[in-house]
């Protein structure tokens, strides 16, 4: 039998189909021990042609033609219907896999005896929750939260686990397909791993893409479609705190998502009221106040003011909340005698009004809302004092070279600092870090070249985009970059003028190391 069979559903790609073709035919793993499947969905351009050319050329390489069904889940169905591999793989024809990808998840599929593997997917363009790949994991379930975090398709599932429990996606043109698919296969799983340390699949964001994503959203269908995905939930699990908190990502993500910060107000004026409307419509009939258990402070705000119809304080909070951003500085950095670099950094959310701010009152911490949501929320609703424990600024590094990300391994520590008059208060948040060209996820090596230090940091769930650290306190502004040589070594950053003065020991071992170091 076959290793993997990968299926790749193709419609009219153009040229953008050129790396998933090349990633596929230049795998490490042997030909004769995968096979690669194209369903063409009634492509209209050149690319019927380009694919029989592969198959004529690959004795591993299939292709099927149909009729354009409109969606990816006819031609994976049918794909998964031709695989003779022990597993499936699936890719898009816009993306692309690193070139030991097939052979690394399936030697963990065999060392777990695992029905799924998760690789590490790597979003150029597109996000992908850290949480999912900060280490290797195995035998994970629903109980691990950050499994339901990740729900596209793009991971190997052993093919007698879907053809035994009759696992197939929904067809025709309609969204959230792969939730229903994923979901449906995670409860039927035996073992479920994670393969973090390397690079597996590359999810590319394409223009046309985002736009169609981003306006094409029909507001009665889509919800629709929710409603599918809780059902299966339904169906599968026992009412209880676990089914709760799985149910609680759509609510999260799929909806109070949409109705905050720029995801809303980016939205075509027209389409708002619609959108907000159905969510609406769907929070009072799916949703309680279990919920809330589930959901950040500012999203407990959004909640409140979407099941109290107040369409425009959730239009102020969402402007409140895009207006927002990450200030990071680094305040100490010290090489270490075993060749990595510990840093310690601090974030702080503001915006143009100033940083995000609270009220001591006893035990509570009052939000501070802008001046359009005074008097929409009461006191209670703006008692951010629990989630407190919750905030976290995370230390990443990214190369803009390799197109990679890896969160370093970090602790985060928040103090309350005076702000303004009164009791106005607002939140640093101190993180230790320490950075090895080995030491980062799952042991994962950093390739040659420069990596820039980058900190995200959310403060009662508001979360702004993350920034390069800054290498001295707010005023200064020289991003942070560290850079790994041939040979592997890590050189510490060249701090110049009043930086390097602040960490003279980082400017002595730079000499030192690039002294030594070809690289």
């Amino acid at each position: 039998m076959l290793k993997v069979s990968v299926i790749v559903p193709v419609y009219d790609p153009g040229s953008h189909i050129d790396d998933c073709i090349s990633s596929l035919l230049g795998q490490s793993l042997p030909p004769e021990e995968y096979e690669v499947i194209f369903v063409d969905d009634g492509s209209t351009d050149e690319t019927p042609a380009r694919l029989d050319g592969l198959a004529a050329e690959h004795p591993h390489v299939h292709v099927k033609h149909i009729e354009n069904s409109g969606w990816p889940g006819r031609p994976r169905n049918l794909g998964i219907d031709m695989a003779q591999g022990e597993f499936i793989y699936f890719v898009d024809n816009d993306d692309w896999i690193g070139k030991d990808a097939l052979r690394r998840l399936y030697k963990r599929a065999q060392r777990d005896e695992a029905d799924i593997v998760i690789g590490r997917v790597i979003g150029e363009g597109k996000f992908v929750a850290r949480s999912v790949f900060k280490r290797d994991r195995r035998d994970v379930t629903l109980e691990w939260a950050p499994l339901v975090r990740l729900l596209t398709p793009h991971k190997l599932f052993r093919r007698s686990l879907l053809n035994e429990n009759g696992i197939r996606f929904p067809e025709g043109r309609r969204r959230l397909e792969d939730h229903v698919f994923t979901m449906h296969a995670y409860f039927h799983a035996r073992h479920i791993s994670v393969l973090a340390g390397y690079p597996c699949y590359h999810w590319v964001m394409r223009e046309d893409d985002a736009n169609a994503s981003f306006a094409g959203l029909e507001p009665i269908g889509y919800y629709a479609n929710v409603r599918e995905v809780l059902d299966l939930i339904d169906e599968h699990m026992e009412p209880g705190p676990l089914r709760d908190r799985v149910r609680s990502h759509w609510y999260r993500g799929k909806m109070l998502g949409r109705v905050g910060g720029a995801n809303l107000l980016t939205r075509d004026p027209e389409q708002r009221r619609p959108l907000y409307e159905e969510i609406r419509k769907l929070a009072l009939e799916r949703f309680g106040d279990e919920v809330n258990e589930y959901l950040a402070f500012n999203g407990r705000l959004r909640s409140r003011l979407l099941r109290a119809d107040d369409y425009d304080g959730l239009m102020a909070l969402a402007e409140f909340e895009s207006g927002l951003r990450t200030e990071a500085s680094l305040v100490e950095l010290e090489p270490d005698e075993e060749g990595g670099v510990a840093l310690v950094s601090e974030a702080r959310i503001v915006s143009d009004a100033g940083p995000l701010t609270f009220e001591r009152d006893g035990e509570r911490l009052l939000w501070t809302p802008p001046a359009a949501l005074a008097g929409r929320l009461d006191d209670a609703a703006r008692d951010a004092a629990p989630d407190m424990a919750r905030n976290y600024a995370d230390v990443l590094i990214t190369s803009d070279r390799y197109g990679l990300e890896y969160l370093l391994r970090t602790k985060t520590e928040t103090r309350l600092e005076p702000a303004g008059r009164g009791e106005a208060v607002t939140p640093v948040l101190t993180s230790n870090a320490r950075m090895q060209p080995r030491v980062v996820v799952a042991k994962a090596d950093l390739r040659p070249g420069e990596w820039t230090v980058g900190v995200t940091a959310a403060v009662a769930g508001f979360t702004p985009a993350g920034v390069p650290a800054q290498t001295g306190r707010w005023p200064i502004r020289v991003p942070l970059v560290v850079t790994i040589t041939k040979d592997g070594e890590l050189v510490p950053p060249r701090l110049r003028g009043e930086v390097a003065r602040r960490f003279p020991r980082v400017t002595r071992a730079f000499r030192k190391a690039k002294a030594g170091s070809p690289g």
